[in-house]
């Protein structure tokens, strides 16, 4: 089994379908379409939890719970291997709604934008195999 790592509110600890970002949308889905962010390293959700913070928070964090969630190895992924230029969250979007709408893959596995040479692994929560992972 393959591991990525997400930090979260513990209030939300047991959510798993992508409903933390469905009203807002992130960089790789519009408003309206869950998906569940995580990376592979805990130190990257660290960074990815504090650039999201308000500056006044990133001095105190509010509790979070680190997660580990595993799937399986021959799980099929999307890879982009690259962000779109200036990272433009438009141009995101549209590869992971798009990803979304196929549904052939359980996983998006894409660059951070905070560390380009790590990666964000997201999971699509309507896909099939969410029945059994991630556990």
């Amino acid at each position: 089994m393959a591991l990525v790592w997400r930090l979260v509110d513990p209030r939300f600890s047991s959510d798993l379908d992508g409903s933390g970002n469905r009203i807002h949308g992130a960089r790789w889905n519009s408003p309206g379409r869950g998906v569940l962010y995580t990376s592979e390293n805990l130190s990257l959700c660290v960074l990815e939890t504090l650039v999201h913070l308000p500056g006044a928070l990133r001095t105190r964090l509010p509790p979070r719970v680190a997660l580990r969630i595993s799937y399986p190895d021959d799980a099929e992924v999307m890879e982009v291997r690259a962000l779109p230029e200036t990272a433009q969250a438009a141009k995101c979007k549209v590869t992971g709604d798009r990803w979304l709408d196929e549904g052939k893959t359980l996983l998006l596995r894409a660059p951070s934008a905070v560390v380009l040479q790590e990666f964000n692994v997201m999971f699509n929560p309507l896909h099939p195999l969410m029945g059994s992972h991630p556990s």
